[in-house]
């Protein structure tokens, strides 16, 4: 008698009850984070198709076809070390008179590491000459897959060893659409070769202004004999320049915390 007079009633609450508990845990469960990427509408490069990871544990290649295996050379071409004829493979700085502005002598010895690049025991390789040509400009990214084939190809560059690499890693970190810490160790890691290409990024409306004079106080700290004035005339004036912005006019509070941050180490 009990069942035939509460069953209907029973049979009601219990789907209500289902029905508020897949609602809850529907509303409460965690979501995956959003993820926006920069894109245009742009053509998809003609060079060798990245490879990209998946959850099968193998790879794909952008023209959809998979590999459970890793490649063989071909996908991570073995480093052609060589030295370009005539460069020189350890500093030899202009001399300065005694009379000589210490600021223009600075200036000069600046050109001298840019024009000698493989003075402070860097190699050149014909893949990183290939790496460049892919990544200056700055690529402008499509999508996901894209960004991470981007990061893929700047650290295969980075494992060169060629300090060509300054030039694109720290373009790429202010101008481009990619940057992480592997950019910022291994630009520091190629040390007076990229000061040249950091120093300009020390300006207003770089908003990475902050990071360029960090990679700056690093490299300064660990090459400190042979960066010599240029540490003192050029490098810490700019970067002073920065940490005096206190009212925050041309700079933003976090460059210029960066910048006081970088300061602080060199003086």
């Amino acid at each position: 008698m009990f069942f035939r007079k509460y069953w209907i009633p029973l049979t009601v609450f219990f789907v209500l009850i289902v029905g508020v508990s897949v609602y809850y845990l529907q509303t409460q469960t965690p979501k995956d984070p959003v993820v926006i990427y920069k894109t245009t509408e742009v053509e998809k490069p003609t060079t060798k198709a990245p490879v990209k990871e998946t959850q099968q544990g193998g790879h794909v290649h952008e023209d959809g076809t998979f590999h459970a295996e890793p490649h063989a050379a071909e996908d991570t071409p073995a480093a052609q070390y060589t030295t370009p004829p005539g460069a020189a493979t350890k500093p030899d700085f202009p001399p300065v008179a005694e009379g000589d502005d210490p600021v223009e002598a600075a200036y000069k010895r600046l050109e001298y590491i840019k024009n000698n690049p493989y003075a402070w025991g860097g190699v050149h390789s014909e893949r990183a000459t290939e790496l460049i040509a892919q990544l200056m400009p700055p690529p402008v990214l499509i999508d996901e897959g894209h960004g991470e084939a981007v990061g893929m190809l700047i650290d295969e560059l980075i494992a060169q060893g060629d300090p060509r690499a300054a030039e694109v890693l720290i373009t790429n970190i202010c101008e481009g659409y990619v940057a992480g810490w592997s950019m910022f160790d291994g630009l520091v890691a190629i040390g007076p070769p990229a000061v040249p290409y950091i120093l300009p990024y020390l300006r207003e409306g770089n908003e990475w202004a902050g990071m360029a004079a960090q990679f700056l106080s690093r490299i300064a700290v660990a090459h400190s004999a042979d960066l010599g004035g240029i540490t003192k005339h050029i490098i810490i004036p700019k970067i002073a320049e920065i940490a005096a912005d206190s009212e925050y006019k041309r700079f933003g509070p976090g460059t210029v915390i960066d910048a006081k941050a970088a300061l602080s180490i060199l003086q």
